[in-house]
Parts: C-alpha cells; sequence; structure tokens
C-alpha cells in the first residue's frame, strides 16, 4: 500500500504509513524571533549588536568631551561672585544658609534651591570681568558707556546712531614684552545684532605699541550703532601673535566674549 498524507481533519486509514513533509517555516518579520544562525552564538547578531552600543558610548563620550565648557585659551576672572537665588516659598538651602544641619536635612534633601545655577563658559563675561589666558596675558572689558560730547573735529554718529565707548584693560603677564597690535576687537549688537562704525574721538587711546612684563594699560574703541540695536553691546577679543598660535589647541578654542548695555 502506498503511503497516505495525513490531510487535514483527517485519520490515517488503517495501516497507512503517515509522511510528514519537510518544509521550511515560514520566515518571521524582520526583527522578531531568534536569528537563523541563533542570538547566543559567537560572532552572531547579539554580539554585534553589543559591539555596535558599545561603539556608541564611546562616541558619546568623545563628544561630550570635545563639547566641554572649559575653555582650552584660558579662564574667566569674574568681578562678582555668583549667587545661587532661592525658589519662593521654599528654605534657604545654599552654601550660605542659617539653617542648623538637622533643619536642613529635614527641608533641603531634594529641594531646587539647594541645586546651583549652571555656571556660565569661561568664554561668556560680563562688563567688569577679565579673561586669564594660559600663558599669562590678561584682557578685561571695564565699561561701555555712551558718548555725548565731541569736540570740533571728532567724528558724530549719524542720525539714529548711539554713541559710545568700550574701556579695556590689558595687562602682560608674560616673560616678554606684548605687541597690542595682535589682540583684535570685534563690538557689535548683543540683544539684536548689528553692526558697529568707529568714531574717532579725542581723548581715547588706542589699543597699539607693547606693553612691557608685568604693567597693565587701559585702551579705548569708540563706536556708534543704530538706536534699534543699542540695547546691548556684545565684545569679542581674539589673539593673533605667532607664540600664542603655537600652542594649537588655544588659539582653535572659543574667544571670549563680554556683554553688557550701553551706560
Amino acid at each position: 500500500m502506498s503511503p497516505a498524507r495525513r490531510r487535514l481533519g483527517a485519520e490515517p486509514a488503517p495501516g497507512a504509513v503517515t509522511v510528514v513533509e519537510d518544509r521550511a517555516p515560514s520566515p518571521l518579520p524582520a526583527g522578531l524571533g531568534p536569528s537563523l544562525h541563533g542570538s547566543a552564538a559567537v560572532g552572531g547578531p547579539t554580539h554585534l549588536r553589543g559591539t555596535a552600543v558599545a561603539a556608541t558610548a564611546v562616541l558619546a563620550v568623545a563628544l561630550t568631551a570635545c563639547s566641554s565648557d572649559d575653555s582650552p585659551q584660558g579662564e574667566a576672572q569674574r568681578a562678582t561672585a555668583t549667587v545661587t537665588k532661592s525658589v519662593p516659598g521654599t528654605p534657604d538651602c545654599g552654601p550660605g544658609s542659617a539653617l542648623s544641619q538637622a533643619e536642613w536635612m529635614e527641608q533641603c534633601d531634594g529641594s531646587p534651591s539647594a541645586d546651583p545655577s549652571p555656571a556660565q563658559p569661561d568664554t561668556e563675561l560680563a562688563v567688569g570681568d577679565t579673561f586669564a589666558y594660559t600663558d599669562g596675558l590678561k584682557v578685561g572689558v571695564d565699561s561701555i558707556r555712551r558718548l555725548t560730547r565731541f569736540g570740533e573735529w571728532d567724528s558724530r554718529p549719524e542720525a539714529g546712531q548711539t554713541a559710545f565707548r568700550v574701556t579695556y584693560t590689558v595687562t602682560n603677564g608674560t616673560q616678554a614684552p606684548y605687541d597690542l597690535d595682535h589682540l583684535a576687537t570685534t563690538t557689535e549688537g548683543g540683544t539684536t545684532g548689528g553692526e558697529t562704525t568707529f568714531l574717532s574721538v579725542e581723548g581715547a587711546k588706542e589699543m597699539t605699541g607693547r606693553l612691557a612684563p608685568g604693567r597693565s594699560g587701559t585702551f579705548h574703541d569708540d563706536r556708534a550703532i543704530a538706536e534699534s540695536d543699542a540695547g546691548s553691546i556684545v565684545v569679542t577679543v581674539s589673539r593673533s601673535d605667532a607664540a600664542w598660535i603655537e600652542q594649537g589647541d588655544a588659539w582653535l578654542g572659543e574667544d571670549p566674549h563680554w556683554t553688557g548695555p550701553i551706560e
């Protein structure tokens, strides 16, 4: 008797030999079930996925390190210390809190006021702050003040412009005379953008010449900007001296910026 194939819902005939067809299982949708080679095999999909995850983690750490707020050029020396502000209705949990240790543990554990405000990058400064380069040179923006008096031969702002003077202090903390022509300044609108134009006003001291080691100098830059863009001013200082450029990463770093209103 020839073998009989089993039909769905039918019983095999007495004495018949049951033959099971050798059919490949239907493929599962991509991403479901174990792989054909076994997910636990060495070099299999699970191993590859683990390697990919590890590589991604290493890349993320590297990118985080590259995007650090630390400036390779130097550090900020701020005129005023950052003050931690308490959230209204919560106890003062800052460093200068008058609470006892027991009160602090009871009231401040997890309090928002106990968390310090995010620190500003060293390259973001306020008027009055100083930026100290790694080689000892220091630059500070002392003030941004409105100009209202002009001499007979002075250049004047155009109609609809505000004139102002930026005052800098440069201190040479290096071991050699410093050529001030290697310091470049950019002055722009810091609220709604806007460019500035140079003014020549009596009494201004241009940032030029050489500064001896251990000496400081005060210099001025007179400018005019459209009144609509005069809400605040941002000043950027960059260096181009050969000794600084040779440091590589230092001169490739972010330049310091000072932002403040015209007083």
